[in-house]
């Protein structure tokens, strides 16, 4: 038996994807981190094989059924909306969560949020899948067309949702709530977040904010064993007993 976290009595591990994209997004993260851990990714709302229309709320709940069907508590990762997702995750089922990894991640959206989504909606679907198809460019082949693919499957209207989702929140008072430790992560190419992630690290108690040399904005699969071993080495050091 592989010495993973069902064997070895850790929290699993829930990984929540972002908006205009599925469970096939995580994986590299599936695959590199299942040896030691146990990993769950599930599509969210409207994306992938999941039904329904988008919403925040939803979305929660839906991480929480996760959680639930994983033993009662995990560790959760969040890349983009999907930090999004986990952060609000936390904040209502705080004695769910046992850690909380944050990458490229907002708290409240910035004044260019409002001019991203207005380009979002006047762009023609199959131009703006090109776009977006962009954020994943450095991943292996298969897996930058799988997340082109999920994009068309969810469709223009469950990511203009997501966004805005997004530009209804303000968690900047909030955060001072999150009791699970935390890593914040952002790109050092990602410039547009970095003082988003700023912003998390600073607002949520002993949070460790690191910027990632040379990693974009969905960076998961652009550099999957550092993103790997980035959430190993957090998950592995929140499980260690204290001396």
């Amino acid at each position: 038996m592989s010495p993973n976290g069902e064997a070895s009595g850790m929290n699993p591990i829930v990984l929540v994807h972002a908006f205009g994209s599925g469970r096939r997004a995580w994986a590299p993260q599936v695959e590199g981190l299942s040896d030691h851990h146990r990993v769950l990714a599930e599509d969210l709302p409207g994306h992938g094989d999941a039904g329904g229309q988008f919403t925040l709320d939803l979305a929660v709940e839906s991480v929480r059924h996760t959680i639930e069907e994983a033993g009662g508590k995990a560790h959760l990762v969040g890349i983009s909306g999907g930090a999004v997702v986990t952060l609000l995750t936390c904040l209502k089922y705080p004695a769910q969560v046992t850690g909380l990894v944050l990458s490229a991640g907002v708290a409240c959206p910035p004044r260019w949020f409002a001019l991203q989504r207005a380009i979002s909606r006047v762009t023609p679907e199959p131009l703006l899948a090109r776009m977006l198809a962009k954020t994943y460019s450095g991943g292996r082949p298969q897996h930058v067309q799988a997340a082109g693919e999920d994009f068309r499957r969810c469709g223009k209207r469950t990511f203009l949702a997501g966004l805005r989702e997004i530009s209804r929140i303000d968690l900047r008072r909030r955060l001072g709530q999150v009791a699970a430790p935390t890593l914040v992560l952002c790109g050092s190419k990602d410039r547009a977040n970095i003082p988003l992630s700023r912003e998390l690290a600073a607002g949520i108690p002993g949070a460790e904010l690191r910027i990632v040399l040379d990693a974009t904005h969905l960076w998961n699969l652009q550099k999957p064993e550092t993103f790997n071993l980035t959430v190993a080495d957090f998950v592995d050091r929140a499980e260690a007993p204290e001396v």
